[in-house]
C-alpha cells in the first residue's frame, strides 16, 4: 500500500477571502501611517499636507497592489515608486511652482533633490512650513515610501511581515524628528497634563500594536482552517475564561504604559526642551563673522556714504522705524546680533528661514509695506515691525527667499545667499505692529537685579546712575536718558579737516566739532561718564548746559543706556536702523521713505513684566557746545592728523570675529568672481549625487558580477575554472528567470533548460574535470570558456532591451546558494577508477 499523499497544510483562499485579507491588511497599516500624519501635521499645517498624504497613501497603495498582481521583483517596485513620486511631486509637493515654465522647472528641481537636500529646508526654515516652494516633497517621499513597503511585504507574506509594521511607524518619527524644539500643549485632565507629541506617540504604539494582533489572529484562522482542510477535523471554539483572560492582560498592559506615561513622563521632562534635529541647525555661525553693526556705525557718515539712497521704504501708517539688526548681547568690548557661547535653539541666537507666513501676536495690528534697495549690501536686512510674510520679486526672488533667516524673538532678519541685497532688489513684507505701544513711563521691572557682570559695567556708570536715579521703574529709566542725553554732545568722528568739514557737520547746522573716539567698549563708556562726573564735580549744580561734557554718538549712547536699563531692572537690546518719522526734531528720520547712510541710526528698546519692547531714542544733543574746560581735559589735546579715507581698523590679539570687520588682506573686491563657477560645481554635484543614489545599487550589482566572472576565468586550478564556468552559466540561466539546479544532476539541468548542444557540451565537459583520471588542459578550459559565453548570449535571444537589463541587475544568482567541493573533499585522481 503506497503512502498518503502529502496534502498542502496552507489555506486554500478564494479569491473573495484573499481580496478581504487584502483589504482588511491595508486597512490596519493605513490606519498606523494615518497616526504618522498627525505627527507631521505641526510642521506644515496647511490644506496641501492633507492632499498630499491621501495623494501618497492612495498612489503607495496602487503601486503594492500592481507589484502583487504583476508579481514585479524589488527593483522593479523602486522604480515604479521613483517614477511616481518624480511625476506626482510637482503639482502635489510644489503647488506654487505652477505659475510659469520656469517656475515649473525650479519646482521639479527641488522635488527631484529634495531626497538628498530637502532637509535643509525642513529644519532652517520656521515653523509651520504650510506649502513653501518644494517643503512637501520629503513629506510625500516619506509617506509614498512607507505606503508602498508596509502594503508589499504584509501582502506576499512570509516570515518578515512583523517589519510591514515598523515601516508605518517611519512616518510617526519623521513628523517627531523635524517637528519644533518645544512640546506643544495637549491634553489637561485635572493635575495631569500631556503633551500632543506624547499623545501621538501613544497613539501611534496602540496603533501598531492593533496592526500586530489582527495579522496574528487573521494566521493563526489561516493555520486552523488549513489543519481542518488538511485532517477533516474541527478543532472546538476557544473557551471564554481564556479569551477574556488573554484580552484583560493586553489590555491592563497597555493601561499601565498608558498611566506611566501620563504620570510620569510630564514630571521628568518638565522645564526641558524636546531634542530634535532643529536644534542642532543654526545659521549663526555665519552671522557671527559678520561686522558688528554698531561696530560700523561712523562708516556710514563718511562723505562718499552720506547722502548715497541706501533703500526706499513704504511702509504702513503705524510703523515709524525700520530695523536692520538686534543686538541683544553685550561682553564689554562689543554688541553682537548672536551669542557664539549661546546653547543651540537659543531663542534670541537662533536665526530661522521664513515659510510662506509667521503668525502674529494677539492684539497687533496687520499692515504690508514695501521695500526697494538701491545702496545697502549689508547682511543685515531691512524690515518693518514684526515679519508676518516676506514675497520677493525679480529673477532671483527663489535665491533670496532661500537665504533670508529671522529671528522671531528679536523681530530682526538677515540675507545670506550670494551675492545678497544687490541694487533693485524688491520685496513685499507683511507687518505686525503695535498701534498704541505702551509709554516708557508706565513700564514696570522685570526684576530687581541686573544681569551684565561687574566687569562690564564700568564704576563710574554705577556712581552715575546712584547719584541720579530720582525714581524707579520706567519713569526713573525715562529721567536718566533723557539727562544723558541732555549732558551729552553729538560727533561722529575723531578729526575732521576745517577747510572742508564733512557733510555730516553741515546737516546738523550751526554746529561746532568736538573729537569723539570711537568705539563701545567698556573702557570707552567708562571715559564717556568720568567726563560727565569730572564736570559735576567741577561745576556743581543741576544746570544742564553747564554740565555737558560726555561727546560721542548713537554707537556710544545705546551701550550707555542700555547699562542703565539693565541696572535698574529693565530687559534691554540695541537696535540699528532708520526712523521713518519723529516728533523729536532734533533727531535724523529718512525723508518721505528714503532713507540714506547719514538716516542710520541706533536706539534703545527696552521691556518690562510685560511682552511690549519700547523703543527709546538715545542720541544725545548737538545745540549745547561743552564748556572749554571740558574740551582742555578732553584727549586728545593736538588731534594727530589721520586721513580718513587711509585708516584702517586694527584688531586686538584676542578679539573675536564678530567685533571687526574680515582681514585687512582680503581682496575680495577686487579678486575674481567665481560664484557663478562653484554654483555649477554645486548643481553638478548634487546631479552626480543624485544619479548616484538613483543607479548606483544597480551599477554595483553589475561590477560584482563582473568580479565573480572574472575569478572564475582566471582560477589557477583547472578544475575550478571548469567548475566555474559551469556556475557562470547557471547563474545567467537563473538571472533570466529559470529554475536553480537544486538536487539535479548538470545534464538533467541541460534538459531543463532547453537542451541545447552548447549546454549539453558543458555539462559533459564539467563532468569530465571533474570525475576524469586526466586533469583537463588549458586549451580545453578556453574552449569551455568560449561555449560559456556563447550559451549566455543565447539566453538572451528573443528578449526585449529592459528584460536583458533586469537579468543583468537581478539578485538571484546572488543569493543563491553553491555547494561547493573543497580540495579536501575530493578523491585524488591515481585512487579514481580508470
Amino acid at each position: 500500500m503506497s503512502a498518503p499523499a502529502r496534502r498542502d497544510l496552507r489555506a486554500r483562499r478564494t479569491p473573495r477571502t484573499a481580496w478581504r485579507f487584502l483589504i482588511a491588511q491595508a486597512a490596519v497599516l493605513l490606519l498606523v501611517i494615518s497616526v504618522g500624519a498627525l505627527a507631521a501635521w505641526p510642521i506644515y499645517r496647511s490644506a496641501a499636507f492633507v492632499i498630499v498624504v491621501v495623494a501618497a497613501m492612495l498612489a503607495g497603495t496602487a503601486l503594492a497592489a500592481a507589484g502583487l498582481r504583476w508579481r514585479l521583483n524589488g527593483w522593479w517596485l523602486a522604480l515604479a515608486t521613483i517614477a511616481t513620486y518624480v511625476v506626482l511631486g510637482l503639482p502635489l509637493a510644489a503647488p506654487g511652482s505652477l505659475g510659469s515654465v520656469s517656475q515649473a522647472f525650479q519646482g521639479l528641481r527641488g522635488v527631484v533633490t529634495a531626497p538628498v537636500t530637502g532637509w535643509k529646508d525642513l529644519l532652517t526654515l520656521e515653523l509651520p512650513l504650510g506649502s513653501y516652494q518644494a517643503t512637501l516633497a520629503p513629506a510625500f517621499l516619506v509617506f509614498l515610501a512607507a505606503t508602498v513597503l508596509a502594503l508589499s511585504i504584509a501582502w506576499r507574506g512570509g516570515r518578515w511581515w512583523p517589519l510591514a509594521v515598523v515601516t508605518t511607524l517611519l512616518p510617526t518619527v519623521f513628523g517627531i524628528a523635524f517637528g519644533a524644539t518645544a512640546p506643544m500643549p495637549g491634553l489637561s485632565v485635572g493635575p495631569v497634563s500631556l503633551s500632543r507629541e506624547a499623545l501621538v506617540g501613544m497613539a501611534a504604539l496602540v496603533m501598531a500594536l492593533v496592526a500586530i494582533v489582527w495579522r496574528t489572529t487573521a494566521d493563526r484562522r489561516r493555520a486552523i482552517a488549513a489543519a481542518t482542510a488538511a485532517t477533516g477535523v474541527r478543532s472546538g471554539n476557544r473557551p471564554i475564561r481564556g479569551l477574556a483572560g488573554r484580552a484583560a492582560t493586553a489590555a491592563g498592559m497597555v493601561a499601565v504604559g498608558l498611566v506611566a506615561a501620563t504620570v510620569v513622563a510630564p514630571w521628568a521632562l518638565a522645564g526641558t526642551s524636546r531634542d530634535v534635529l532643529r536644534a542642532e541647525v543654526d545659521p549663526r555661525l555665519e552671522i557671527a563673522a559678520e561686522l558688528s553693526p554698531l561696530g560700523q556705525y561712523r562708516t556710514w557718515f563718511g562723505d562718499d556714504r552720506f547722502d548715497q539712497t541706501m533703500f526706499r521704504v513704504a511702509a504702513p501708517a503705524g510703523v515709524d522705524r525700520v530695523r536692520l539688526a538686534t543686538l541683544p548681547y553685550y561682553d564689554g568690548r562689543s554688541a553682537r546680533v548672536v551669542d557664539p557661547a549661546a546653547a543651540p535653539g537659543d531663542a534670541r541666537s537662533s536665526f530661522t528661514r521664513v515659510p510662506s507666513a509667521l503668525p502674529a501676536d494677539p492684539g497687533s495690528a496687520a499692515g504690508a509695506g514695501r521695500i526697494v534697495i538701491e545702496g545697502w549690501n549689508e547682511v543685515w536686512m531691512p524690515t518693518l515691525g514684526a515679519v508676518t510674510s516676506v514675497e520677493f520679486d525679480g529673477s532671483d526672488a527663489a535665491t533670496l527667499a532661500d537665504g533670508f533667516y529671522y529671528n522671531a524673538e528679536t523681530a530682526a532678519g538677515v540675507q545670506l545667499a550670494p551675492p545678497g541685497l544687490a541694487p533693485g532688489a524688491e520685496y513685499r513684507q507683511g507687518t505686525a505692529y503695535r498701534e498704541d505701544p505702551p509709554a516708557l513711563g508706565s513700564l514696570e521691572p522685570a526684576r530687581s537685579g541686573p544681569t551684565l557682570s561687574e566687569d562690564v559695567v564700568p564704576e563710574t556708570l554705577v556712581r552715575w546712575v546712584d547719584e541720579h536715579a530720582s525714581g524707579s521703574g520706567g519713569a526713573g529709566l525715562e529721567q536718566l536718558v533723557e539727562l544723558l542725553r541732555a549732558r551729552g554732545f553729538l560727533s561722529h568722528a575723531l578729526t575732521i579737516d576745517p577747510a572742508a568739514p564733512p557733510a555730516w557737520t553741515a546737516e546738523l547746522g550751526d554746529y561746532a566739532f568736538q573729537p569723539s573716539r570711537a568705539g563701545h567698549s567698556t573702557d570707552r563708556i567708562d571715559q564717556l561718564f568720568a567726563d560727565l562726573l569730572a564736570r559735576e564735580d567741577e561745576v556743581g549744580g543741576d544746570d544742564d548746559a553747564a554740565l555737558v561734557a560726555a561727546v560721542g554718538d548713537d554707537e556710544q549712547f545705546a551701550v550707555a543706556a542700555m547699562m542703565i536699563a539693565d541696572r535698574l531692572g529693565f530687559d534691554a537690546r540695541i537696535v540699528v536702523g532708520a526712523r521713518l518719522d519723529s516728533t523729536d526734531d532734533t533727531l535724523t528720520t529718512c525723508d518721505e521713505g528714503v532713507c540714506a547712510a547719514g538716516d542710520v541710526s541706533a536706539w534703545l528698546e527696552v521691556r518690562g513684566v510685560g511682552p511690549e519692547w519700547v523703543a527709546v531714542d538715545v542720541t544725545p544733543q548737538h545745540a549745547v557746545f561743552p564748556s572749554p574746560d571740558t574740551q582742555q581735559r578732553q584727549d586728545p589735546k593736538i588731534p594727530t592728523d589721520v586721513r580718513q579715507e587711509q585708516a584702517e581698523t586694527v584688531q586686538p590679539a584676542d578679539a573675536n570675529p564678530s567685533d571687526g570687520g574680515r582681514s585687512p588682506n582680503d581682496d575680495s573686491a577686487t579678486s575674481q568672481d567665481l560664484t557663478a563657477l562653484w554654483t555649477a560645481l554645486r548643481v553638478g554635484g548634487v546631479s552626480l549625487l543624485v544619479l548616484l543614489l538613483l543607479f548606483g545599487p544597480f551599477a554595483l550589482i553589475v561590477l560584482v558580477k563582473l568580479a565573480r566572472r572574472r575569478g572564475r576565468r582566471t582560477s589557477t586550478d583547472p578544475v575550478a575554472r571548469f567548475t566555474g564556468g559551469w556556475q557562470e552559466f547557471v547563474d545567467s540561466a537563473v538571472d533570466h528567470g529559470l529554475p536553480g539546479p537544486g538536487s539535479r544532476t548538470r545534464h538533467e539541468l541541460v534538459t531543463a533548460y532547453g537542451g541545447s548542444a552548447g549546454a549539453a557540451e558543458l555539462a559533459t565537459l564539467a563532468d569530465r574535470s571533474v570525475f576524469d583520471v586526466a586533469p583537463p588542459d588549458e586549451d580545453d578550459a578556453d574552449r569551455f570558456w568560449r561555449i560559456v559565453e556563447s550559451e549566455r548570449s543565447r539566453l538572451d535571444e528573443g528578449l526585449s532591451f529592459w528584460a536583458r537589463l533586469r537579468a543583468r541587475v537581478s539578485l538571484r544568482s546572488l543569493m543563491r546558494r553553491e555547494r561547493r567541493i573543497s580540495r579536501a573533499q575530493r578523491l585524488p585522481r591515481s585512487r579514481r577508477d580508470r
